[in-house]
């Protein structure tokens, strides 16, 4: 069995050996895609199969349960593992009781990491609720670094649009939509889920816990407004880049059709005389060559002087 547990004590300590400190609450952190993780938990009493079901599953978006003595929230934090992308979120199930909190995942959380080591360093939550507040607390905090790229990459893009190559620039703007799109996804529904719990009625949330849970709720809230205006922001980058490629072809466009009208006459007249028929004039004469050579250039000077007083260049 891989599920790692931590007694933890009310002065927000690990407790190294019983007796040592008064216990709080035990954490546990499994791993819902191990088998003997799974086993473990089914085996475990005191939660309802439908908390149980919701730990296990696959795949969940974020909710809020409640029962007469626990409570269940499914969470979304962004992945800022080494090499992860940022809208791969991470799943992270987190059921309270009094006396116990149990975490299921199946992959390395740096918020929950966070926690793991104030409680090493006796700075972490006291209970089972201030735990789940400071596990929405650090995934708030993870979201808003997140943004902050975001928010640094799109200002950058949108400095150097006149500048960089239109296909790479393209690609970014495209990947930046998704990222703001994916991440939207989750968090539009965890902010739902987060209004429901600040208003929880629950012996396991004390009033400062349930503020700063709703502070949390209305940061997270802030992060979607700002997240939609940047998605339209990099949709109007998009369009402007776009507009650019588009005048940029046509200016190429255009500098052909001038170069094709200026030897539109001069490949007729050369074609004409290079037609293989009896009685062309010039044939017996020496300089018939720069003859023709100068009328020629007479002519394509002749168009560049009628172009540019059109200016049409």
């Amino acid at each position: 069995m891989s599920v790692s547990s931590y007694i933890v004590s009310n002065k927000g300590a690990l407790i190294e050996s019983e007796g040592t400190e008064a216990k709080a609450y035990t954490l546990y952190h499994m791993n819902y895609s191990v088998q003997t993780d799974r086993e473990w938990l089914e085996e475990r009493e005191g939660i309802n199969n439908l908390f149980k079901e919701q730990l296990l599953k696959t795949e969940t978006r974020p909710t809020f349960y409640q029962d007469d003595h626990s409570v269940l929230v499914c969470l979304r934090g962004v992945n800022l593992n080494p090499g992860a992308d940022p809208e791969d979120m991470i799943s992270i199930r987190v059921w309270i009781s009094e006396d116990t909190v149990i975490i299921s995942t199946n992959r390395h959380s740096l918020s929950l990491e966070d926690i793991i080591r104030n409680l090493s360093n006796r700075l972490g939550p006291k209970t089972p609720g201030e735990f789940l507040a400071a596990l929405i607390e650090r995934l708030a905090i993870r979201i808003e670094e997140f943004f902050e790229k975001f928010e640094s990459e799109l200002d950058s893009q949108e400095d150097n649009i006149e500048l960089v190559d239109g296909q790479t620039a393209g690609a970014e703007l495209g990947n930046f939509r998704r990222q703001a799109a994916t991440v939207k996804r989750y968090l539009t529904p965890q902010k739902e889920a987060l209004d429901k719990l600040q208003r929880i009625d629950s012996s396991l949330f004390t009033a400062e816990v349930l503020q700063d849970m709703k502070d949390d709720r209305d940061k997270i809230a802030r992060l979607l407004e700002d997240l939609e205006l940047s998605r339209e922001r990099s949709m109007a980058l998009q369009e402007q880049l776009l507009a650019r490629i588009g005048y940029e072809q046509n200016n190429r466009l255009y500098v052909l059709a001038i170069i094709s009208a200026i030897f539109l006459p001069l490949t007729f007249l050369s074609g004409m005389l290079g037609m293989n028929v009896a009685g062309l004039p010039g044939t017996k004469s020496t300089s018939a060559f720069w003859i023709v050579s100068g009328v020629c250039l007479l002519i394509a000077i002749g168009l560049l002087i009628w172009f540019k007083h059109k200016k049409w260049y």
